[in-house]
Protein backbone atom coordinates (compact mmCIF):
# COMPACT_ATOMS: atom_id res chain seq x y z
CA UNK A 1 0.00 0.00 0.00
CA UNK A 2 2.52 2.50 -1.25
CA UNK A 3 0.50 5.71 -0.82
CA UNK A 4 -1.64 4.78 2.17
CA UNK A 5 0.65 6.31 4.80
CA UNK A 6 0.99 9.57 2.85
CA UNK A 7 -2.78 9.87 2.38
CA UNK A 8 -3.45 9.21 6.05
CA UNK A 9 -0.79 11.64 7.31
CA UNK A 10 -1.85 14.35 4.83
CA UNK A 11 -5.41 13.96 6.14
CA UNK A 12 -4.24 14.42 9.73
CA UNK A 13 -5.52 11.02 10.86
CA UNK A 14 -3.85 8.54 13.17
CA UNK A 15 -3.74 4.86 12.29
CA UNK A 16 -6.23 4.22 15.08
CA UNK A 17 -8.68 6.83 13.76
CA UNK A 18 -8.54 5.46 10.23
CA UNK A 19 -8.93 1.88 11.48
CA UNK A 20 -12.04 3.00 13.37
CA UNK A 21 -13.45 4.69 10.24
CA UNK A 22 -12.88 1.46 8.30
CA UNK A 23 -14.36 -0.64 11.11
CA UNK A 24 -11.21 -2.77 11.38
CA UNK A 25 -8.71 -3.36 14.17
CA UNK A 26 -5.72 -1.10 14.71
CA UNK A 27 -3.46 -4.08 14.10
CA UNK A 28 -5.15 -4.88 10.77
CA UNK A 29 -4.71 -1.31 9.60
CA UNK A 30 -1.08 -1.22 10.76
CA UNK A 31 -0.41 -4.38 8.76
CA UNK A 32 -1.75 -2.71 5.60
CA UNK A 33 0.35 0.39 6.04
CA UNK A 34 3.48 -1.58 6.92
CA UNK A 35 3.04 -3.87 3.92
CA UNK A 36 2.73 -7.06 5.97
CA UNK A 37 -0.73 -7.83 4.55
CA UNK A 38 -2.94 -6.47 1.79
CA UNK A 39 -6.50 -5.28 2.38
CA UNK A 40 -9.34 -7.06 0.61
CA UNK A 41 -11.03 -5.35 -2.33
CA UNK A 42 -13.90 -4.05 -0.16
CA UNK A 43 -11.44 -2.29 2.16
CA UNK A 44 -9.43 -0.98 -0.80
CA UNK A 45 -12.59 0.57 -2.24
CA UNK A 46 -13.48 2.12 1.13
CA UNK A 47 -10.00 3.64 1.36
CA UNK A 48 -10.07 4.96 -2.22
CA UNK A 49 -13.53 6.44 -1.69
CA UNK A 50 -12.55 7.99 1.65
CA UNK A 51 -9.44 9.68 0.21
CA UNK A 52 -11.09 10.36 -3.16
CA UNK A 53 -8.31 8.67 -5.12
CA UNK A 54 -8.20 5.85 -7.64
CA UNK A 55 -7.34 2.30 -6.65
CA UNK A 56 -4.27 2.60 -8.89
CA UNK A 57 -3.04 5.62 -6.94
CA UNK A 58 -3.76 3.95 -3.61
CA UNK A 59 -1.71 0.92 -4.64
CA UNK A 60 1.16 2.99 -6.06
CA UNK A 61 0.52 2.27 -9.74
CA UNK A 62 -0.02 5.92 -10.61
CA UNK A 63 1.82 9.06 -9.57
CA UNK A 64 -1.01 11.56 -9.27
CA UNK A 65 -4.49 11.76 -7.84
CA UNK A 66 -7.31 11.76 -10.33
CA UNK A 67 -10.03 14.35 -10.40
CA UNK A 68 -13.37 12.60 -10.02
CA UNK A 69 -16.06 14.71 -11.63
CA UNK A 70 -19.06 12.37 -11.26
CA UNK A 71 -20.60 14.38 -8.43
CA UNK A 72 -19.93 17.81 -9.97
CA UNK A 73 -22.46 19.98 -11.75
CA UNK A 74 -21.92 20.74 -15.43
CA UNK A 75 -20.68 24.22 -14.52
CA UNK A 76 -18.18 22.78 -12.02
CA UNK A 77 -16.97 20.29 -14.66
CA UNK A 78 -16.36 23.19 -17.06
CA UNK A 79 -14.38 25.01 -14.37
CA UNK A 80 -12.20 21.93 -13.81
CA UNK A 81 -11.53 21.70 -17.56
CA UNK A 82 -10.51 25.37 -17.65
CA UNK A 83 -8.33 25.07 -14.53
CA UNK A 84 -6.40 22.19 -16.07
CA UNK A 85 -5.40 24.49 -18.96
CA UNK A 86 -4.01 27.29 -16.77
CA UNK A 87 -0.31 28.11 -16.60
CA UNK A 88 1.20 28.17 -13.09
CA UNK A 89 0.99 31.98 -12.99
CA UNK A 90 -2.62 31.94 -14.17
CA UNK A 91 -3.45 29.30 -11.56
CA UNK A 92 -2.03 31.48 -8.76
CA UNK A 93 -4.02 34.46 -10.04
CA UNK A 94 -7.22 32.34 -10.20
CA UNK A 95 -6.56 31.02 -6.68
CA UNK A 96 -6.30 34.58 -5.40
CA UNK A 97 -9.44 35.62 -7.27
CA UNK A 98 -11.53 32.73 -5.94
CA UNK A 99 -10.23 33.14 -2.40
CA UNK A 100 -11.12 36.86 -2.48
CA UNK A 101 -14.57 36.09 -3.90
CA UNK A 102 -15.22 33.55 -1.11
CA UNK A 103 -13.46 35.69 1.53
CA UNK A 104 -11.19 32.79 2.49
CA UNK A 105 -8.10 33.41 4.62
CA UNK A 106 -4.80 33.13 2.77
CA UNK A 107 -3.71 30.29 5.06
CA UNK A 108 -6.59 28.19 3.72
CA UNK A 109 -5.72 28.61 0.04
CA UNK A 110 -1.94 29.10 0.12
CA UNK A 111 -0.26 26.57 -2.21
CA UNK A 112 1.52 23.89 -0.18
CA UNK A 113 4.36 23.88 -2.68
CA UNK A 114 5.38 26.12 -5.58
CA UNK A 115 4.28 25.08 -9.06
Amino acid sequence: MKNLNKLRVDSGLTQKELAHLLNITDKAYWSYESGRTEPNIETLIKLADYFNVSLDYLCGRQNKNLIFTDSLTETQKKLVAIIKKLTPDQALFALGYFSDMLKLPYSEVRPSRPF
